[in-house]
């Protein structure tokens, strides 16, 4: 009988051991179709498809500016277009899963289930990565490919900026997420910060255009040193080392502050 009682008592610590390849897509399925059921996430890939075909069809953001560097305001505005997805996934659509789920008991019935709490997060995250990934490369095609935007010389260190500019806003987007009990919480955290990558990714105004001392505030905000890697400005490796920065910071924080409800 004793036996019997340690074995089912074991039994969900080795469950939580590890997640099988199987039990990770069955959560990011759940994940995504529990996404189909809120049209505002597919919004993050829509409004920059939208924005991007309204600055393609204008002919004078295709004509070269002196004041843009040589480029065309269609140049410029492809990689910020480009960020918008990453950045409302990070900050918005993120913190706003988790708060619901805490609102819903969701993540107290994981704690206590035989389900690894980092493999739900873990596949919640790859679902909003696929999703960023999938706008980004949308937006950098129709913008090359469709409209004739000029892709930048330096595409390794693009691609890299950006992957690594999304795992950072990821990083601090999961300090909301880490203790946001409402959608109302985790927008008021999770907002700011995105309006604040915004400006310095240059969507309201072109980077080129900012006065120097915003210029050189915006190489420490994430998207803007992504902006910064995909124009060439600056060392490459302070803009990844800015980007590395926030990915620690944030990840630490959010660890350290993570609370169940």
């Amino acid at each position: 009988m004793t036996a019997m009682t340690v074995d089912t008592a074991a039994a969900p610590a080795r469950l939580r051991r590890g997640l099988t390849v199987k039990g990770f897509f069955a959560l990011a399925a759940m994940h995504l179709k529990l996404m189909r059921r809120e049209p505002g996430a597919f919004v993050t890939i829509l409004l920059p498809v939208v924005l991007l075909t309204i600055f393609g069809s204008i002919a004078s953001a295709k004509t070269p500016q002196a004041d843009l560097g040589g480029r065309s305001v269609l140049d410029v505005y492809v990689p910020t277009i480009a960020a918008m997805t990453p950045l409302m996934v990070a900050c918005t659509v993120l913190p706003g899963a988790m708060a619901s789920f805490r609102e819903r008991n969701t993540l107290r019935r994981f704690q206590v289930s035989p389900v690894p709490p980092g493999g739900m997060l873990a596949a919640l995250v790859s679902v909003l990565a696929a999703f960023a990934a999938l706008s980004v490369v949308l937006i950098v095609l129709l913008g090359t490919l469709v409209f004739g935007a000029k892709l930048p010389p330096n595409l390794g260190a693009v691609i890299s900026a950006f992957a690594l500019g999304f795992v950072a806003v990821i990083a601090v987007g999961m300090v909301p997420a880490a203790v946001a009990t409402t959608n109302t919480m985790a927008n008021g955290i999770g907002i700011p910060f995105m309006i604040l990558n915004f400006f310095f990714a240059g969507l309201y105004i072109p980077i080129a255009q900012m006065p120097h001392v915003m210029q050189t505030i915006g190489e420490y905000v994430p998207f803007g040193a992504v902006m910064d890697a995909w124009s060439g400005t600056g060392a490459l490796w302070q803009h990844l080392a800015v980007l590395a920065g926030y990915t620690v910071l944030g990840g630490l924080a959010s660890a350290k502050l993570f609370r169940w409800e």
